[in-house]
């Protein structure tokens, strides 16, 4: 089962936090979208129920970006809210990853995820998502606004062929 993008950034806020690091928009963005390829590439079933676009700094997710743009290039210090209506009344919540069998298997993957690329700077995390070839690569040069899963799954099933 799919989780909003906010979960796996909320998830990516705590990790960063446990290890005293900071993340900016361009650190969210990329580890979202890394962690979703990733997932991908070694279960074949989307991590985000939310579209990945092609955007000038790489691949986005809109839904993030509209959370946490107030924070532009500094560090993120509060987590992504969800809002909505309950029994006519406005509620907030903070959205997470259940603990499901899915959920268990989609935070190991968060955490090899960190553990791969949550130190690395948000330019570098850029240089990657716009290597030659990349999901992201191909569809912003041919002028597609959105990333496809199936491009996406390919690419990490590549590149995890490559490293193994």
């Amino acid at each position: 089962m799919p989780f909003p993008a906010t979960a796996i950034a909320n998830e990516l806020i705590d990790r960063a936090a446990e290890s005293r690091a900071t993340l900016t928009q361009i650190n969210i963005q990329k580890l979202v979208y890394f962690a979703h390829g990733w997932h991908l590439a070694w279960s074949d079933k989307p991590l985000i129920l939310d579209s990945i676009e092609a955007w000038q700094y790489g691949p986005v997710v809109r839904s993030l970006y509209s959370q946490f743009r107030r924070f532009g290039s500094d560090p993120i210090t509060e987590k992504a809210m969800e809002f909505g209506f309950s029994s006519g009344k406005f509620v907030t919540s903070i959205p997470s990853i259940e603990l499901t069998d899915e959920g268990v298997y989609a935070r190991n993957v968060v955490g090899a995820v960190w553990q791969q690329y949550g130190k690395l700077a948000p330019f570098k995390l850029v240089e990657l998502t716009h290597a030659a070839g990349s999901p992201w690569e191909r569809a912003y040069t041919e002028g597609r606004r959105l990333i496809g899963n199936e491009e996406i799954k390919e690419y990490f099933a590549e590149l995890s062929r490559a490293t193994a």
